[in-house]
């Protein structure tokens, strides 16, 4: 298997949304090659556009707009690094506090499951 993983973009607007939205998705994409791998990741994007009704009744259209990044990571395997990304926060502290934050409500999560 040869695959890739692919950064595809999404706009999202909404009737009762006031502000840019945008959603970020990183999909699996298994290709013979660079090329294939993107045009099946543009193709997925395109599928994936949808609109639906939110509890306010309200139309939230999801529009694909690219395929932004492509890599080539092989063949699978446990523990294979997929995506990094470096952060260079202006706090600090802040960030720590963050990311601990969200790894607790993380650590919740799965307990929930599990009792």
């Amino acid at each position: 298997m040869n695959w890739f993983v692919a950064k595809l973009i999404f706009e999202i607007k909404s009737e009762d949304n006031n502000y840019p939205q945008f959603d970020e998705q990183l999909r699996l994409i298994d290709a013979v090659n660079e090329e294939l791998a993107l045009e099946m990741a543009h193709q997925i994007g395109l599928m994936q556009q949808q609109s639906i009704t939110n509890g306010q009744n309200h139309s939230v259209n999801w529009t694909f707009i690219a395929v932004t990044e492509l890599e080539h990571i092989g063949n699978i395997a446990h523990g294979q690094e997929i995506h990094y990304k470096i952060t260079e926060p202006d706090a600090g502290t802040q960030y720590l506090a963050m990311v601990q934050l969200k790894a607790q409500q993380l650590k919740e999560r799965t307990h929930a499951y599990t009792v």
